[in-house]
C-alpha cells in the first residue's frame, strides 16, 4: 500500500519487525487515551495568545510538516529497499534448498535471533554484518521519527484545582535542584563503565587497591622507632605546664616561689619527680593516730629520707622555715596518740624555751578526719607521706629511688593498716601495659568481626551463599583500619596509642556499605540480566549515593583535622579520613571483583563449595548496549524483587497512621531527656581512668581523692608581673574579682594576702606609701606571726625592692569544682578588663587546659562538620530534603549521645568527645544511605509508603549490622579493665542506639513530611523555579530473544533505548482504546491538527505548566479514580503488552474531574481540526473510533 492521503507512511510488510514495547510513565496529569500531542500543554496565558496567531504562523507550520514528511519518506524508502532485498534473498535460498517457506507471520522461535530478521544466506560474514547494521540503523531512524511525529494536538482545559497538590495515594516524589544534578549524572556514568571494566579485568582491580594500601606503609617504615605504645597524655593535652594565662604577662621566664604553701599543697601527679605513700585504716571506725600506725609511719619516712646513704641525698630541700614546719608536722604526728590536736590547723610552740605558739597546718598530712564540737580530732583515717626529688637527679637515680620506695612499702606493715604508694614510673608502666593489652585484645575483636562476616554471607541455599565474599569483606575492613593508621603516622610522625576507638566507627561504615553491596546482588533478579551488566547496573544505580557519602565523610573529617585544636582529635580525624578513603577504593574495586565472581557462580548454578565445576555459562544477553540513565532506572524496576519481606513489613508499620502520633511523642521525650543531659554535662579526665583495677597507682589515687579530696579543691590565682600593689584601686579590683567567685557560689572563701595586709595596714604604726610598701610587706608584714603563712605566696626580686610575683587562693565549692572551666574563664576575662597579668592553676584536676578547651574545641569542630555536611551533600546530590534530614539527624544524634552518656555517668573529655564526633559520621552515612535509596526507589514505588518499604528492604539489615556489630565486637576489650575502655564503649553503644532510633522512627517520618505534607501546603507559581521533581523518561524497548552471543561482541550492538519527550506521555483523545493486535495489518490514527501554537518555551516552564493541568475523564467518579494499581512482576525484564481492558485509570497517578463540555471550545481553530498529523505507532494497535466528534 502506498502512503496515505495525508502523507502517512507506507504499509508495513508482513516481515516488518514486531514486538516493540512502549512503556509510558505515570504523569502528574491524565488525558484520555490516544496518541500523545505534538505540542506540550500550554499555560492559560499562552493559550490565549495562541488563539490570536495569524495565518502566517500556520503557513510556517505547514512548511515544517512538509519537511518532516520528506524526511520520513527518505527513511521509509531505505527501510523498504532493505526489506525487499531481504525478501528476494530469502526466496532464492528457499528455491535452492527446496524447503517449505517459513511463515512470515509466525516465525519459529529458534530462528528468530532479533527483531531485525537475518535470513540464511551464502554471503560472507562481512556482507551479512553490513546488511544487518544498515537495517538496524534504518529501524532506529524510523522509530526515532515515529516518536517525533507521534503527537496530536488538542486544546487543553485547565483544571479548576490548578493550585492544589494531590493528597491521595501517590506522593509528589523527591525534589532536586536541577542545576546540581551534573555531578550525580557524571558519577553514575563513570560507575557504569567502572563496573564493566571490573568484570573484564578482575586481576587488575584486585592488585590496584593492594598497591594503593602498600604505599601507606611508608609512614611506619620511616617512623618505625615511634611505632611503640607510650604514654598518651601528650596527645591528650595533659602534659607539661598546666597553668592558664590571660596573655598579659610580659616575662618570658617566670620566677618560682620559694616553696609551696602548706595549707594549699597537693601532689602533682604529672610531675615525674613526685612520690607519695598513703597509710589508711582498713576498719571504718578505727583511727590511724594510734601508736603502732604512727611508729610504722615514722620508720618508713626515716628509711626513705636516708636512701641511699642518708642525709636526704635525693630529696629536694626548701627554705629553713619550710623544713622547720615539716619537722613540726612529723613531731605532732608522733605525739598525736597522747595529745589532742585541732584540725586543720593546730598551735604549738616551736621550741622548748619559747612561749609563743605557732600555727601549723595538718590538712596535707592527716586525712579522713572527724572532729568534735571543740574542733579537736576525734578520728583520722589516713596519713600521707610526700617526697619530691631534686631537679638534677638522673633517670637512673629516679628509677632506683622508685624501686626502693616499692620495696620499703612492701616490707612495712601495721595492724589494720593498708599501704599504697604513688610512683610516676609505676603509673606510666601500668598505663602503657593497659594500652598494649588493648591492642592485643583488638586482634580478638578483629577475629570476631571476621567470623561474623563469614557467617553473614551464607544465604538460603548453597547457590546464594558467598562465604568468599564475607572473607573479603572482613579483610577489607581490617586493611582499611590499618591503612588509615599508617597514613596518620606518615603524616604526623607520631603514633597515638589511643587511636584504636575510631576503628569501630570505620568498621560500622564499612559494614553498611559492603553489605549493601552484597545485598544488592540478591535484591535484583539474576535470571534476566547478564552478570557483567548486573555489576555495572548496581554500581551505576546504587553507588552514586555511596560515593557521595564517601566524599562527604572524607572531606569533612579532613577539614575537621585541619582545624582541630586538640592533637587527639586531629590524629583521629586524619585516621578516619584515610580509612574511609581506603575502604571506598577497596569497595568499588577489590570487593566488586569477588562479588562479581560470586554472583557469576550463582548465575551459573554452581554451589559455593563446588570449586572446579563450570556450570551453565549461557547467560541472558545484555539489555543495555551502552549507558543510558533512563534505561538504567527502568531496568531497575524490572529487576527489583518486591516480594513481601520482614524489612518491607517493618517499614510499612513504622509509617502507619496509627503509629505517627506515638512516634512523635516518643521522639519528643527522647530529645527532651537528651537536652537535659547536655545541660548537666560533666567534663573530667583523671589519671585513674587509664589504669586497670589492680594497678597500685590506681589504688593510691582512689584513696587519696577519698581522704584528701576536700583539701585539694582550690584554685590558685597567680599575678605574674610586677604591678602597683600600693595603689588602692588596683588592690580593690583584685579583691573584687576574687569576691565575685564567692558571691556566685563557686567558692566558699577567698584567701588573699592583700586582704590581710589591708587589715594590717589599719592597725600598724608604719607610714605605707609607694616607697615603703615593699619594705613593710617584706620586713614587717611577713614577719608577724599571724601573717607568716603568706611568706611562700610572695616572691621578691634579688634586691628585695619589688614584688615580682604573688598568688592567692579560692576554696571551691562543689559547684566551683564542677564548673571550673566557666569559673576560670570568668576570672581571666575580668583580669583582662583591668589589664592584670594573671594566670590560674587547679591542682585537683589532671589538666585544667584540657577541661577548658575540650568542649569549645568539640563544638567548633562539630560546627564546621555541619557546614561541610550541608554544603557537600547539597552540592553533590542536589536534594534539599536529604540535606535537611542529614543536618537535623547529625545534631540530634550527637545531642542524644552526649546527653544520655552524661546520664549514664560518662565524663566528657577529649577521648569521649572525639569518639562521639567520630561515631556521628556513622549516623551521617546511614542518613545518606536511607535518603538516597528513598530518592531512587523507581517508578514502581509511586507511593511514599512503598518508597519507605523499598528503602527498608535496601538498607535495614546493613544498618543493623553497622550499629550492632561494632558494639558486640568491642566486648573482648573489657579484658582491659581500665575505666576509659568502658567509657568509650558506652559512647559507642549510646550512639548506636540513638542512630537506630532515628533510622526507625525519625527519618522515615521526615521523608514522609517532605514528600507529602509539606508539598501539599505549597503552591508553585514560579515558571523558573530552581527545584524540580525527580523525573524519569519513558523507555522504548525492543526485546530480543535469548541467543548465543560472542563475548567480544556483547557491547557492540546499536542502542534501542531512547529518552522520550515529556509531551509524548500524554494520553490520547477521548474513547481511544489501545489493544495489542497481531502484526497483520498496519493501523493508522488520523491526522491531528495542532490546536495551539506558541514559540518554544523553556523546559522548566513546560514542566510547571504540565504539572498544573489535570484533565480527567468526564464519566469517572472520585471513588473510581482512586482504584489501586496492582503490582506485577515477571522473570523477564520486559512487560507484557497492555490488556485491552487497561485504562488510563490504572497507570495515572492522579485524576481530576473536569467540567463537561465540548472537546474544542474555540471555533476559530475548528478549520484546522479537519487535518491530522501522520501518526505511525511502532506497536500495532487496533484503533476503535469514537461514536462522534473525533474522526473526519
Amino acid at each position: 500500500m502506498s502512503s496515505g492521503v495525508h502523507g502517512g507512511p507506507p504499509e508495513v510488510g508482513l516481515s516488518s519487525p514486531a514486538g516493540i514495547r512502549i512503556q509510558r510513565r505515570a504523569h502528574t496529569m491524565e488525558q484520555p487515551l490516544g496518541p500523545p500531542p505534538s505540542v506540550p500543554d500550554e499555560p492559560p496565558a499562552s493559550q490565549q495568545n495562541t488563539l490570536t496567531r495569524t495565518t502566517g504562523t500556520l503557513s510556517t507550520l505547514k512548511r515544517e510538516r512538509a519537511k518532516e514528511r520528506e524526511r520520513l519518506h527518505k527513511e521509509l524508502n531505505i527501510l523498504g529497499d532493505a526489506e525487499r532485498k531481504e525478501e528476494s534473498q530469502k526466496k532464492e535460498e528457499q528455491n535452492e534448498s527446496g524447503s517449505q517457506p517459513i511463515s512470515p507471520t509466525h516465525p519459529p522461535l529458534k530462528e528468530k535471533t532479533s527483531y531485525v530478521e537475518e535470513p540464511q544466506s551464502n554471503a560472507t560474514t562481512l556482507e551479512r554484518k553490513e546488511r544487518k547494521m544498515e537495517k538496524e540503523q534504518a529501524l532506529v531512524r524510523r522509530i526515532t521519527n515515529d516518536m517525533q511525529i507521534a503527537h496530536y494536538v488538542r486544546q487543553m482545559e485547565l483544571a479548576r484545582t490548578h493550585g492544589k497538590r494531590h493528597r491521595g495515594a501517590f506522593s509528589t516524589g523527591v525534589f532536586r535542584i536541577r542545576s546540581l544534578r551534573f555531578f550525580e549524572a557524571g558519577l553514575r556514568r563513570a560507575l557504569w563503565y567502572l563496573g564493566k571494566a571490573v568484570a573484564n579485568h578482575k586481576l587488575l582491580f584486585v592488585v590496584l587497591p593492594l598497591l594503593f594500601v602498600s604505599a601507606s606503609l611508608i609512614g611506619p617504615i620511616l617512623h618505625r622507632s615511634k611505632m611503640t605504645v607510650s604514654m598518651p597524655f601528650a596527645m591528650l593535652g595533659a602534659g607539661g605546664n598546666d597553668v592558664i594565662s590571660n596573655g598579659y604577662s610580659i616575662q618570658r621566664t617566670q620566677r618560682d616561689f620559694n616553696y609551696s604553701n602548706p595549707a594549699f599543697s597537693a601532689l602533682d601527679f604529672m610531675d615525674a619527680s613526685t612520690f607519695g605513700v598513703l597509710l589508711k585504716t582498713t576498719i571504718a571506725r578505727d583511727t590511724i593516730l594510734r601508736k603502732d600506725a604512727v611508729l610504722a609511719y615514722s620508720a618508713l619516712k626515716k628509711r626513705l629520707d636516708n636512701y641511699p646513704i642518708g642525709n636526704k641525698e635525693f630529696l629536694e630541700a626548701c627554705s629553713a622555715e619550710c623544713e622547720l614546719e615539716k619537722e613540726m608536722v612529723d613531731k605532732i604526728i608522733k605525739k598525736s596518740p597522747q595529745v589532742a590536736l585541732t584540725y586543720p590547723e593546730t598551735f604549738v610552740s616551736m621550741s622548748k624555751d619559747s612561749t609563743n605558739l605557732s600555727r601549723v597546718y595538718l590538712g596535707s598530712a592527716i586525712g579522713g578526719v572527724e572532729t568534735d564540737s571543740d574542733g579537736a580530732i576525734s578520728r583520722a583515717q589516713a596519713l600521707l607521706l610526700s617526697f619530691k626529688l631534686k631537679e638534677g637527679v638522673t633517670d637512673e637515680q629516679i628509677a632506683a629511688w622508685a624501686d626502693n620506695l616499692e620495696e620499703q612499702v612492701h616490707v612495712t606493715s601495721a595492724p589494720n593498716v593498708s599501704l599504697s604508694y604513688w610512683s610516676p614510673l609505676s603509673f606510666s608502666s601500668w598505663v602503657v601495659r593497659a594500652m598494649a593489652k588493648s591492642y592485643r585484645w583488638l586482634l580478638v575483636s578483629a577475629a570476631v568481626l571476621g567470623l561474623f562476616c563469614f557467617l553473614a554471607t551464607f544465604g538460603a541455599n548453597a547457590y546464594q551463599s558467598k562465604p568468599l565474599v564475607g572473607i573479603q569483606i572482613a579483610f577489607t575492613l581490617m586493611i582499611s583500619c590499618a591503612g588509615g593508621l599508617f597514613v596518620q603516622v606518615a603524616g604526623s610522625g607520631n603514633f597515638n596509642p589511643l587511636i584504636w576507638p575510631v576503628f569501630f566507627v570505620v568498621a560500622g561504615i564499612g559494614l553498611l556499605w559492603l553489605f549493601c553491596f552484597h545485598q544488592s546482588w540478591s535484591r535484583y533478579s539474576s535470571a534476566a540480566v547478564h552478570p557483567t551488566e548486573k555489576l555495572a547496573f548496581i554500581l551505576a544505580h546504587d553507588f552514586p549515593g555511596v560515593s557521595v557519602a564517601a566524599v562527604v565523610i572524607v572531606a569533612t573529617t579532613m577539614l575537621g583535622a585541619a582545624i582541630a585544636p586538640q592533637r587527639h582529635m586531629e590524629s583521629t580525624f586524619v585516621t578516619m579520613s584515610a580509612a574511609v578513603a581506603v575502604l571506598f577504593f577497596f569497595l568499588i574495586m577489590f570487593v566488586a571483583v569477588f562479588i562479581y565472581i560470586g554472583g557469576r557462580r550463582e548465575a551459573k548454578g554452581v554451589k559455593w563449595y563446588q570449586l572446579f565445576t563450570t556450570g551453565d555459562t549461557h547467560f541472558t544477553a545484555p539489555n543495555l548496549s551502552d549507558f543510558d540513565s533512563a534505561s538504567l532506572f527502568s531496568l531497575h524496576d524490572r529487576l527489583l524483587d518486591t516480594r513481601p519481606s520482614v524489612a518491607r513489613a517493618l517499614g510499612d508499620r513504622l509509617i502507619a497512621r496509627n503509629a505517627r502520633y506515638p512516634i512523635v511523642i516518643f521522639c519528643t521525650i527522647v530529645l527532651i531527656f537528651a537536652i537535659w543531659g547536655c545541660a548537666n554535662i560533666k567534663v573530667d579526665m583523671k589519671e585513674e581512668h587509664f589504669l586497670p583495677i589492680d594497678a597500685p597507682s590506681r589504688c593510691f589515687l582512689e584513696e587519696y581523692r577519698e581522704m584528701f579530696g576536700k583539701t585539694t579543691q582550690f584554685l590558685e590565682v597567680i599575678i605574674d608581673d610586677p604591678i602597683e600593689y600600693e595603689d588602692p584601686m588596683v588592690r580593690d579590683s583584685i579583691v573584687e574579682m576574687l569576691d565575685s567567685a564567692v558571691s556566685s557560689g563557686h567558692a566558699s572563701r577567698a584567701i588573699s594576702w592583700l586582704v590581710e595586709f589591708a587589715k594590717f595596714e589599719k592597725n600598724t604604726i608604719y607610714d605605707i606609701n609607694a616607697d615603703t610598701f615593699v619594705p613593710v610587706v617584706n620586713l614587717v608584714f611577713l614577719q608577724t606571726d599571724p601573717y607568716k603563712r603568706f611568706a611562700s605566696d610572695i616572691s621578691f626580686d634579688r634586691h628585695q625592692t619589688q614584688i615580682v610575683r604573688s598568688r592567692m587562693y579560692l576554696e571551691l565549692t562543689q559547684k566551683g569544682v564542677d564548673e571550673r572551666a566557666s569559673l576560670t574563664q570568668s576570672l581571666l576575662s575580668k583580669s583582662r578588663e583591668i589589664h592584670l597579668p594573671m594566670s590560674v592553676r587547679a591542682p585537683f584536676t589532671m589538666s585544667l587546659k584540657h577541661d577548658i578547651s575540650v568542649l569549645s574545641s568539640g563544638i567548633f569542630v562539630f560546627g564546621v562538620s555541619l557546614v561541610c555536611l550541608l554544603f557537600f551533600s547539597l552540592f553533590l546530590l542536589g536534594q534539599p530534603a536529604l540535606t535537611f534530614v542529614l543536618v537535623f539527624t547529625s545534631v540530634a544524634v550527637l545531642t542524644e549521645t552526649i546527653g544520655y552518656a552524661t546520664h549514664w555517668g560518662v565524663p566528657m573529655n577529649v577521648i569521649t568527645v572525639t569518639m562521639a564526633l567520630s561515631a556521628n559520621m556513622l549516623a551521617s552515612v546511614i542518613v545518606m544511605a536511607f535518603c538516597y535509596s528513598y530518592s531512587v526507589s523507581g517508578k514502581q514505588q509511586m507511593r511514599a509508603g512503598v518508597r519507605i518499604q523499598y528503602t527498608f528492604q535496601a538498607t535495614f539489615l546493613p544498618v543493623i549490622f553497622a550499629c550492632l556489630v561494632p558494639v558486640i565486637t568491642y566486648l573482648p576489650l573489657f579484658a582491659v579493665d581500665a575505666p576509659i575502655i568502658m567509657h568509650i564503649w558506652k559512647i559507642l553503644l549510646v550512639n548506636s542506639a540513638a542512630t537506630l532510633i532515628h533510622y526507625l522512627f525519625f527519618i522515615p517520618n521526615l521523608c514522609l513530611l517532605f514528600s507529602i505534607h509539606l508539598p501539599a501546603c505549597t503552591v508553585v507559581n514560579c515558571t523558573e523555579c530552581c527545584c524540580d521533581m525527580e523525573d524519569d523518561s519513558s523507555i522504548y524497548y525492543i526485546p530480543t530473544t535469548a541467543r548465543a552471543v560472542h563475548p567480544e561482541g556483547i557491547y557492540q550492538h546499536t542502542s534501542y533505548t531512547y529518552s522520550v519527550p515529556k509531551s509524548i506521555v500524554n494520553g490520547g483523545p477521548p474513547n481511544y482504546l489501545a489493544i495489542a493486535g497481531p502484526p497483520m495489518e498496519p493501523s493508522y490514527a488520523g491526522d491531528y491538527v495542532r490546536a495551539n501554537v506558541e514559540r518554544t518555551r523553556t523546559r522548566r516552564a513546560r514542566r510547571i505548566s504540565e504539572g498544573s493541568v489535570q484533565p480527567s475523564s468526564e464519566t469517572a467518579t472520585p471513588r473510581a479514580q482512586r482504584t489501586s494499581r496492582k503490582q506485577s512482576r515477571d522473570d523477564s525484564i520486559y512487560e507484557p503488552p497492555p490488556s485491552p481492558r487497561a485504562s488510563s485509570r490504572d497507570v495515572s497517578p492522579q485524576r481530576v474531574r473536569q467540567p463537561h463540555g465540548p472537546y474544542f471550545q474555540d471555533p476559530s481553530i475548528n478549520m484546522h481540526q479537519q487535518r491530522w498529523r501522520p501518526f505511525a505507532h511502532p506497536q500495532p494497535y487496533m484503533y476503535y473510533p469514537p461514536s462522534s466528534g473525533f474522526r473526519r
